[in-house]
């Protein structure tokens, strides 16, 4: 016999609770394992809140880079560690630091959310397309970034700025590898499957709220066989085709380009120095703000014998972060709009 499908209020009911499950997921775990604060927690509660109530896509998408991120920084704390003067690891973070990876990604959601309940209106440059790719840019960004960075940092192969192409300390900001390229790529492709498999879980469930469900109309009964056809190439987007190729091309794409601007960044406006003595890469934090050769006198005999590897200190890491994400976010916007 054929199961009666359930009233609106119902899966309204199934979505509210999915969407709470998954939301306490990471503060739960991330108190568990002393890497959030209450505050952190707090705001890691509500950015997965928004993300899930603005559908399941991009609740799965944060959850994958979250898990995938914390397993890879603990993997590489070690060898950071020995090559990083002032190396730190990730220890509680607050409120500022989960907002500062997540606040921009709230809003391309919470937008794109706002764009589908605006339909059939058209927003100028905030269409549904535009915002989805924005998002799945930036976490392609982050996520390509830091598989680059924990992995890149385990290669055999010393690194190569990415400005001049001689070789470099490794930890040095600017300094690439195949490996670490590979793995921004690895990243950036995660992000896209992630994406559309959260899309077509979506549909799969069916209690999304309006605008929160991204599935194509129920074909008549007689189309039924090719249902999942329809829904596995139009599971991202209801205002356009945008299935499996799409999303992982440009999620591979944005991974690698927002690693390379990252190194970029890094190799320009981030100061990197190195310590003879202790055979570490430093920061300009760690080394007093001066380098060897500088002007002024050093701020300690620690920091008169930094010598400059590259860049200048202009921006910090979470600076490079921003702008690179930024961008990418904006190259996600374009690619997927005329995709």
């Amino acid at each position: 016999m054929k199961p009666k499908p359930l009233s609106d209020g119902s899966q309204q009911v199934l979505w509210s609770g999915l969407v709470l499950a998954l939301a306490s997921y990471l503060p739960r775990r991330g108190l568990k394992r002393g890497s959030l604060s209450g505050s952190g927690a707090l705001a890691a509660f509500l950015v997965g809140a928004i993300h899930m109530s603005c559908g399941l896509q991009y609740g799965m998408t944060l959850i994958v880079f979250y898990l995938s991120s914390s397993k890879l920084t603990r993997l590489g704390a070690k060898r950071k560690a020995a090559l990083e003067e002032g190396h730190q690891d990730g220890g509680r973070r607050g409120a500022a630091q989960v907002l500062a990876n997540s606040l921009a990604a709230c809003i391309y959601a919470a937008l794109s959310y706002a764009s589908a309940l605006a339909a059939p209106y058209s927003w100028p440059l905030l269409s549904r397309a535009s915002l989805a790719g924005a998002f799945l840019g930036h976490y392609a960004c982050c996520c390509g970034d830091t598989w680059a960075s924990e992995l890149g940092i385990l290669s055999t192969a010393a690194p190569r700025l990415i400005t001049t192409g001689r070789k470099v300390p490794p930890g040095t900001n600017g300094g690439v590898s195949p490996l670490g390229l590979c793995c921004s790529i690895a990243g950036g492709l995660t992000v896209g499957l992630a994406f559309f498999a959260g899309g077509v879980a979506g549909c799969a469930l069916g209690p999304a709220p309006r605008g929160g469900s991204l599935c194509p109309e129920p074909p008549p009964a007689a189309e039924s066989s090719g249902r999942w056809t329809t829904v596995l190439r139009d599971a991202a987007l209801s205002d356009g085709p945008a299935g499996l190729s799409a999303l992982t091309s440009v999620g591979l794409l944005c991974g690698l380009f927002g690693s390379l601007l990252d190194s970029l960044l890094g190799a320009t406006l981030q100061y990197t120095g190195w310590d003879p003595q202790t055979g570490r890469v430093a920061s300009a934090a760690s080394a007093g703000g001066r380098h060897a050769g500088g002007a002024g006198a050093p701020a300690s005999a620690a920091a008169a014998r930094v010598q400059h590897v590259s860049g200048v200190p202009l921006l910090s890491n979470s600076g490079v972060n921003f702008v690179a994400a930024a961008a990418t976010a904006a190259l996600g916007a374009a690619l997927l709009e005329r995709w």
